[in-house]
């Protein structure tokens, strides 16, 4: 199998199965190249429905792939580089060996697939389903925003539906950091400058005749608030109200009023309650939950069984019943919180070492560290904070090695969750082979610590501002999840990660015999 490939397709009609042929040849890239009837350049928008069919269809039959339906080749160019090296050239219908060794030759693409199986999908020739209620219009400057997360199927039928009603310039806003963070798991949204490079690389390919322009935006109007040379704003339904919000900003600056095309976005049948019934970024976000964000770093100072797993979260976040899950599914459990308490026993280095840095009045009348008495000289102290961390973690962490070792001399567990809040702060990702994390957004956490431990909003605000940010949880996590929605939704991440990970061990042991 091909990691990258270009189907030549002159029968769009048939699509889907054109397209379950091609995939079985492919595994990461599909170039999709339509020979058109003419390259008449004010015919191109005809191809729109035929180009939002083929990404519909494609979600369908090959969501695994990245599929890009080039466009060059309807303006008459020719197709020249690509982004990615084509590695099979595929056609949907016969053609003459000598035309498709010139093609492959053009390409350097290694090997030439006739697609097989297609004998009893009938022809019904080039597909070219008009919309009665658009005019086919192109404009020499056209316009769109947009988060453009993780380019999928939408982005792209919202991007070459602007790129088709183009003659001269695109000009794409995509939003920052400060505009994302209302959106639903905004730590998983990729850097802005990695989304820009992400759609100018697709614009690029699909066709490299036009001038592009992809711009940072830090509010919801971008360049269509100042620039003057702008035609027509390209909208999805969603939108739409955006398009017309712009021209009225338009009017009040004496700026051209723009066209606006609204585009249909794709629906689909989510999986859980909890998605939208369409394809969108914030699904994809949510299906990233319980899968591997990193592979983890090879780690040859730690033994290879069993298996640890650092498991972070802040207050109210959902650990605990992610770690009765995972006992569930058969891994040991060690919680940091529970055994923290035995570090300060009566008696222990760590007892001994605090009485002596902060003095015998911590101790109280039972002869234990009176904890309120301790909090109270390190609250709101940062230094005396950092001091007590000093003392405790080591003493933890040499705790916490021992019930491992416990746990690998009986045999019992190949992997072993050590619930730890405290592991990123106190730096022991090197003493585990992957962290997992759950996240949550502050104001739920809020909420959640406000009904369960009976606090104020303000003393609940407190507690999680004095926690590390979801985006710092993340950057170090190897595996994501989030207990926002249902318990059936966190039920299925947790299933989906345990079954990454078993493959992974499996894997792990095949190559080791």
């Amino acid at each position: 199998m091909a990691k990258t490939g270009l189907l030549i397709t002159s029968s769009l009609s048939r699509v889907s199965a054109v397209l379950q042929a091609a995939r079985k040849h492919v595994f990461k890239t599909l170039y999709i190249q339509i020979e058109p009837k003419n390259t008449n350049i004010q015919t191109i928008p005809v191809y729109c429905s035929a180009i939002n069919r083929i990404y519909a269809s494609s979600s369908v039959h090959c969501g695994h792939l990245d599929v890009r339906v080039l466009i060059t080749n309807l303006r008459g160019h020719r197709v020249q580089k690509l982004s990615e090296q084509v590695d099979v050239l595929m056609f949907d219908s016969a053609v003459p060996q000598s035309e498709a060794s010139l093609l492959a030759e053009g390409l350097r693409a290694p090997s030439v697939v006739q697609l097989e199986q297609l004998e009893n999908v009938p022809d019904m020739g080039v597909f070219e389903e008009i919309d009665p209620t658009d005019s086919h219009r192109m404009y020499d400057n056209v316009v769109l925003g947009g988060t453009f997360d993780r380019l999928h199927m939408g982005h792209k039928i919202l991007l070459s539906n602007a790129v088709l009603r183009t003659k001269k310039r695109l000009v794409v806003g995509v939003t920052d950091a400060n505009m994302v963070k209302s959106k639903k798991l905004p730590e998983l949204i990729l850097p802005v400058d990695q989304r820009i490079q992400d759609v100018t690389n697709f614009l690029r390919d699909i066709d490299h005749s036009l001038r592009y322009e992809v711009v940072p935006i830090a509010d919801p109007f971008g360049p269509t608030a100042t620039d003057p040379d702008m035609d027509l704003i390209v909208v999805s339904q969603e939108t739409l109200r955006g398009g017309e919000k712009v021209n009225e900003l338009r009017q009040k600056s004496n700026l051209n009023t723009l066209d606006v095309y609204c585009i249909k976005m794709l629906e689909v049948e989510p999986d859980v309650t909890d998605k939208e019934v369409k394809i969108s970024s914030s699904n994809q976000r949510m299906d990233m939950l319980g899968t591997r964000l990193r592979d983890p770093e090879l780690k040859p100072h730690l033994e290879r069984r069993p298996y640890l797993i650092g498991l972070v979260g802040g207050i109210a976040s959902g650990k605990s019943i992610m770690c009765e899950r995972l006992k569930r599914f058969g891994a040991a459990v060690i919680d940091c919180d529970k055994l923290a308490h035995s570090v300060y026993e009566p008696g222990t280095e760590c007892f001994n070492a605090l009485k002596s840095h902060f003095g015998s009045g911590i101790v109280g009348s039972d002869g234990r560290i009176d904890r309120k008495v301790l909090g109270s000289i390190v609250f709101n102290n940062k230094e005396k904070l950092e001091e007590l961390n000093g003392i405790v973690w080591p003493e933890l962490l040499k705790t916490v090695k021992e019930k491992v070792s416990e746990i690998r001399q009986s045999g019992k567990h190949q992997v072993v969750v050590i619930e730890a809040a405290v592991l990123i702060k106190a730096g022991w990702q090197r003493e585990v082979h992957e962290v997992w994390s759950l996240i949550i957004p502050p104001e739920e956490a809020e909420k959640r610590l406000q009904e369960r431990n009976n606090l104020t909003e303000q003393e609940a605000k407190m507690r999680i501002e004095s926690q590390l940010s979801n985006q710092t949880v993340v950057q170090h996590s190897n595996v994501v999840f989030s207990s926002l929605w249902s318990y059936e939704f966190t039920e299925k991440q947790a299933v989906r990660a345990w079954e990454m990970l078993t493959k992974h061990l499996e894997a792990e042991m095949t190559s080791k015999i």
